[in-house]
């Protein structure tokens, strides 16, 4: 197997454990049976369709508008924050993704790694 064909495949076993819901599950087996016969570049447009992290921490944070942490992760974003309330702001983030995950949207399961890189980041780099 191809570099290339090996990085599409672990696309495909990624989008399978995360996105198990109905409406991305046809996606994923599509492009599985694509990758399967061969049809590389179909296999990959087909797992573009599905969202990308940037996406679903949007679609989050856009969720959130109601709730205090809306305002502070608009104040991260922007830069505007200072380190200790960066890793509340990070902290409370994950508990809504993991907050989602409980409700069945399991796609949000991707941007757990990212968030807690970045939360340990802050907290063993800069609040030491």
């Amino acid at each position: 197997m191809k570099k290339s064909e090996l990085k599409l495949w672990n696309r495909i076993t990624e989008a399978r454990k995360y996105f198990t819901r109905k409406e991305y599950a046809a996606i994923v087996e599509r492009a599985r049976e694509l990758f399967e016969r061969g049809v590389f570049d179909l296999c990959e447009k087909e797992l573009e369709k599905l969202p990308s992290n940037a996406d679903l921490l949007e679609k989050l944070i856009s969720k959130l508008q109601d709730k205090r942490i809306y305002k502070t992760l608009r104040k991260i974003e922007e830069g505007k924050v200072q380190t200790i309330s960066m890793a509340k702001g990070l902290s409370s983030l994950l508990t809504h993704v993991i907050i989602e995950v409980e409700h069945g949207n399991h796609e949000y399961k991707i941007l757990i790694p990212n968030i807690y890189e970045k939360l340990n980041e802050i907290i063993y780099n800069t609040l030491q």
